[in-house]
């Protein structure tokens, strides 16, 4: 029998909590360590639309990237956002856990997807804490490589899109100069600009970019394309699924593992 908190021990070996952000907030956010667990559901947001999924599916674990429960709460309002959450997990008997930054920085996290998407060859964190360096499983937020040859960030964008399923890019700098070292952060990138600029990439590629991260980046002579949050975090679903589903059976354990089909990017591009 599974149990939470062997699922919670199986990312832990994966992508170690202790990798985690000071300001954030992963492990178990709703639920009870000692519950059974014989279905479960991967997701990136502990949203109305996945959870109710995760019950539709008949499961008593969703395991998302993003917290539901980021900051300290006075009080639990089930007929509002996030007490509303909370209230149905508990009644449908649902527990709640977040791998967050820790995913974030594992080595087969969400920067090796785009790694792996980009075909990179890795030679550094773009990021990264000295003391976890000596960890195997440490990848550091964001990392640096090389492209097989050069390229325009123009085509790596459309490729990008593609990959992602049609996803909405934006670019800003010399889109059409050519690159082969590129930095990649999943997620909210635009606090490491200033460190993609310092490894002496040429590209950086990243989600949720605002208009000064754009033109500090033009005036420093590094393109950035920003494939969006939602996007650029999606890819890491189905390898933390499949890992989940491998722990399972290399314990001989029983376990479905799903990956959330319901959730799509919360924003819409009209022409």
């Amino acid at each position: 029998m599974v149990r939470v908190k062997d699922i919670l021990g199986w990312i832990d070996s994966w992508a170690p909590f202790r990798f985690a952000e000071s300001w954030d907030n992963c492990g178990l956010q709703v639920g009870n360590l000692e519950s059974s667990v014989a279905r479960l559901l991967v997701a990136l947001d502990p949203s109305t639309c996945v959870l109710a999924e995760a019950g539709d599916l008949g499961c008593q674990c969703l395991v998302t990237h993003h917290p539901l429960l980021l900051h300290p709460l006075s009080s639990i309002r089930t007929d509002c956002w996030p007490g509303s959450i909370v209230g149905r997990a508990v009644v449908s008997g649902i527990s709640i856990i977040a791998a967050h930054t820790n995913l974030d920085a594992a080595r087969h996290g969400t920067n090796a997807q785009l790694v792996e998407l980009l075909g990179l060859e890795v030679t550094g964190p773009l990021d990264a804490q000295p003391s976890l360096c000596g960890d195997d499983r440490y990848g550091g937020m964001g990392l640096v490589g090389v492209l097989p040859g050069e390229a325009t960030p123009e085509s790596l964008a459309a490729a990008l899109s593609a990959a992602l399923g049609g996803a909405s890019v934006r670019i800003a700098g010399d889109w059409k100069k050519k690159v082969r070292s590129v930095a990649v952060c999943a997620g909210s990138g635009g606090s490491l600009i200033g460190k993609a600029i310092a490894s002496g990439a040429g590209l950086f590629v990243t989600g949720d970019l605002k208009y000064h991260d754009a033109r500090f980046a033009e005036e420093n002579g590094i393109v950035v394309i920003d494939i969006g949050h939602f996007a650029s975090e999606k890819p890491v679903l189905s390898p933390l699924g499949d890992f989940l589903r491998s722990k399972a059976e290399s314990e001989a354990a029983e376990l479905e593992v799903f990956v959330s089909k319901s959730e799509t990017d919360p924003f819409r591009s009209v022409a």
